[in-house]
């Protein structure tokens, strides 16, 4: 009896996955192309200017100056991207807020990116949704979701450089032209995935879709329970690197 269950549980629910599977080989579309369109801050929609702009002060006071507010357009099926972008002339950081908002939510995330000379970039940021590709191994991301303040996470931020980039100089972009960066890497992402065979450019020329194979390794990564396993294993390795930094930190105060 107990057998006979678990192979129906096993059976239901290995149907749901190939299910989801398809719906994203046939449905999802990621943007081939980002258009931003620079907009002033009443211009936003209400709920995502309410998300914008207490970040603005915050980052000044931290030497970031704003370069814009954009509408970046429909980046991913029933979801509508915006971004208010921040420099800092002094460091040659970038900092970002990004809103995401569909039918139902409006979500924002702050980060805060390096781009160096060699080519590879760090970024940090609050943005709790892991992804569920394979990363750019040119492009590390440290996650910290329950660190709402520009000042803590910009800290944490410098840190990261020190201890993965020292020595390494930060490539500048010019102030006029930071949002060029965002835009390379909304449109590398296609691209990026097809030569890894998880895209294919769709038949509009306009959009990237799921191949089998990323449809299904997507939903493998996003199904219960790997999901939550997930989230632990990446919780642990964030709580792993502030405690390195500590020690890191406490190190240093030794040697001064």
């Amino acid at each position: 009896m107990l057998g006979t269950i678990w192979i129906t549980f096993a059976v239901v629910l290995g149907g749901i996955h190939l299910l989801i599977t398809a719906s994203v080989h046939y449905a999802m579309r990621f943007a081939a192309h980002c258009h931003p369109l620079k907009l002033q801050l009443d211009e936003l929609p209400e709920e995502v200017a309410i998300l914008f702009r207490p970040r603005v002060p915050e980052l000044a006071s931290l030497g970031f100056e704003c370069t814009g507010f954009y509408d970046c357009g429909s980046l991913t099926n029933e979801t509508h991207s915006y971004l208010a972008h921040f420099c800092n002339p002094t460091t040659n950081d970038t900092a970002s807020v990004t809103a995401l908002t569909t039918p139902a939510t409006c979500a924002s995330y702050l980060e805060f990116s390096t781009n160096f000379e060699n080519g590879t970039v760090l970024d940090t940021n609050t943005n709790a949704a892991l992804p569920l590709t394979p990363s750019n191994p040119e492009h590390r991301v440290f996650r910290f979701p329950k660190l709402h303040t520009a000042k803590n996470l910009y800290r944490i931020h410098r840190e990261l450089i020190e201890k993965y980039a020292a020595g390494t100089w930060p490539q500048a972009e010019a102030h006029d032209q930071g949002i060029e960066g965002y835009v390379r890497m909304i449109e590398n992402y296609g691209p990026r995935h097809e030569r890894i065979g998880y895209m294919k450019l769709a038949e509009d020329g306009e959009s990237y879709q799921f191949t089998w194979k990323g449809a299904f390794s997507m939903t493998w990564h996003a199904f219960w329970p790997n999901a939550i396993l997930r989230k632990l294993r990446q919780r642990h390795m964030m709580r792993s690197e502030l405690q390195s930094l500590e020690i890191r930190g406490v190190a240093a105060l030794q040697k001064a």
